[in-house]
């Protein structure tokens, strides 16, 4: 996704067109203390980027073409997940890379890629970058040159062309330290590393390191996609029709949340130790509260109690009015493995 986090707040804000977002990572020490984690397009054109200091990144933005805002993660992973649907009811074999990112194998990526961003713009409004290649490598390399909003297809003689004119640090796994090492030995691009001695790669990055740098100087790319890190929690939010303190609207909403959220958890064969509630109240802020139990719960058992509490708790606590709900499960494990408990 493009400028995922800057690019969803974007979204729900269309006033704010044409300023300078940037979201940011608060510390919570002083009012500007923290680090930026997005920033769009007309913020990068003034140098600010994702792990620039707060303080710094407002010294670059004019204050009356700019906004600086609180990093909503709920919120990002709400549409991220829609995005996950999307991509995975289309591409065959789908391994989520990162809240914005997923790599894919099919074997008529190149004649889906077009429909796929479409059909990601159509349902959420936003843009993507998409590579298309023989190799996991040459596909996020592909999709990187193609942003914003592009679309790379490479076969292979395309692709390793492509990937050897490639400046070192633009190759995903080279970090500034190994290129610096690597621009120093007189390797600027990979192509140089063919001409590099294997030996001396070895004993310079270590045996793992260097025998990747051996490879990919050779044309051989990894063919894996990777391990799909193992979803630790299912949560479903959702907009109440107006902003309220009232709890039988409030519960309303969270009891239709929970049947899509429970839905997943049926599906995956999951059970729960931990509910929460999640509430973004007017002032834009998010608050969790939650309860966990001694033993796994079921998908089918009532959480009525729970939700009552913790929903009363928070009024009772937070006098904001609020404008969106959601209710979050984790602490999973398997039923399969809980025959005798259920």
């Amino acid at each position: 996704m493009d400028y995922f986090y800057a690019q969803a707040e974007e979204r729900r804000r269309p006033m704010m067109s044409g300023k300078i977002i940037v979201v940011c990572m608060y510390s919570g020490r002083t009012a500007d203390s923290g680090v930026v984690s997005s920033v769009n397009y007309p913020g990068r054109a003034l140098g600010i980027h994702a792990g620039m200091p707060i303080i710094q990144a407002k010294k670059r933005a004019p204050p009356h073409e700019s906004i600086f805002l609180p990093a909503d993660r709920e919120y990002y992973a709400e549409v991220s997940a829609q995005i996950d649907s999307i991509i995975r009811s289309r591409v065959e074999h789908v391994v989520q890379a990162s809240i914005d990112e997923w790599n894919g194998e099919d074997a008529q990526a190149a004649e889906k890629a077009p429909g796929l961003k479409d059909a990601i713009i159509q349902a959420t409004a936003l843009r993507c970058s998409i590579g298309v290649a023989p190799s996991p490598l040459g596909a996020k390399m592909a999709a990187s040159k193609s942003k914003p909003d592009g679309l790379l297809s490479l076969d292979e003689r395309a692709q390793r062309s492509f990937i050897e004119n490639s400046e070192v640090e633009k190759v995903p796994g080279i970090g500034p330290k190994t290129a610096g090492a690597l621009n120093q030995l007189g390797i600027i691009k990979v192509k140089d590393l063919g001409k590099a001695d294997p030996v001396a790669l070895s004993e310079i990055f270590g045996k793992k390191t260097g025998s990747w740098l051996i490879d990919l100087g050779a044309g051989r790319y990894p063919a894996m996609l990777g391990e799909e890190k193992e979803q630790e929690e299912v949560s479903r939010i959702g907009t109440l029709k107006e902003k309220t303190r009232d709890p039988y609207l409030i519960l309303a909403k969270l009891d239709e949340l929970e049947k899509e959220a429970k839905q997943w958890l049926l599906e995956m064969k999951k059970s729960y130790s931990t509910v929460g509630i999640i509430f973004i109240t007017d002032d834009m802020k998010t608050h969790t509260r939650s309860l966990s139990f001694k033993k796994p719960r079921a998908w089918s058992e009532d959480t009525g109690k729970e939700k009552v509490a913790l929903v009363r708790q928070f009024l009772d606590e937070d006098k904001h009015d609020i404008r969106r709900i959601g209710i979050r499960f984790g602490n999973f494990m398997d039923l399969g493995k809980q025959t005798t408990l259920f």
